[in-house]
């Protein structure tokens, strides 16, 4: 690699971090924003169990899409270059649908083995009702993937692969540089951190992986036909699977 890739590579590094900081900034604007909302709403969901998660993707994805009218406005980008077209929608169907049923089958049996052989709980964080779960469910499968996907695949990629492309860098080299780097950002904001004092909260391996493996398909989805389509119907069907797993898992072993 060239003096003037490196070069190319380290400005997308740091585009990289500065998305990080965006995005994570729109994510805990909207989690601001969303709990007085849930607060004066809450005797609609008083478990907790999908409003405030529900009103925090909603401004999530408003707050992601103001910002990519903005940059389209000042770049002049078409908005088609952040994946709002239907380009290859038939493909992306297709091959959702396939992985879909591949991870149904695949996390269903690690569940059932995990449920088996080990002490793990199946149990949802809040009781299992019609409505609760219903709304959660809801949730998962029309607005989880929905506003990640603006947030994370659509205001992250476009930028980072036209700079790239502007750079000179090749196809394969600026796909990988940008989905990876979305791919982190991802799995970077299912660990939650306290600034006070500096600590990680939250942090549990296998998710990560799945979500590794989540958005590397995402993002997959995204550079192969330039659609915002297959990614956001990819996350939320992938997150219904979860949920029902658990559901199943659940009814089974209690």
């Amino acid at each position: 690699m060239t003096k003037q890739h490196w070069q190319t590579v380290t400005t997308i590094g740091l585009l990289g971090l500065s998305f990080l900081l965006l995005t994570r900034l729109i994510s805990e604007v909207a989690f601001l924003l969303a709990q007085p909302v849930y607060q004066s709403l809450r005797a609609f969901d008083p478990h907790g169990s999908f409003l405030y998660i529900s009103l925090h993707h909603i401004l999530q994805g408003l707050f992601a899409l103001l910002a990519i009218l903005l940059l389209a406005r000042i770049f002049r980008i078409p908005l088609t270059q952040f994946g709002f077209s239907l380009n290859e929608w038939r493909y992306a169907v297709r091959l959702v649908l396939q992985f879909s049923l591949f991870w149904f089958f695949l996390q269903g049996s690690i569940g059932v083995l995990m449920m088996v052989f080990g002490d793990s709980s199946a149990a949802f964080h809040f009781p299992l009702t019609a409505w609760n779960f219903g709304g959660y469910f809801a949730f998962q499968i029309l607005l989880s993937g929905t506003s990640e996907e603006v947030l994370f695949r659509a205001l992250v990629m476009t930028p980072l692969l036209l700079y790239g492309k502007r750079a000179g860098l090749a196809d394969k080299t600026n796909a990988l540089l940008a989905g990876g780097i979305a791919t982190l950002i991802f799995m970077l904001a299912h660990i939650n951190v306290a600034f006070d004092p500096l600590r990680v909260t939250h942090f549990n391996l296998l998710q990560q992986l799945t979500v590794f493996t989540f958005g590397s398909f995402y993002a997959f989805l995204f550079i192969k036909t330039r659609s915002l389509l297959g990614p956001i119907l990819a996350h939320n069907l992938l997150n219904a699977v979860i949920v029902t797993i658990g559901l199943i898992l659940f009814l089974i072993f209690g």
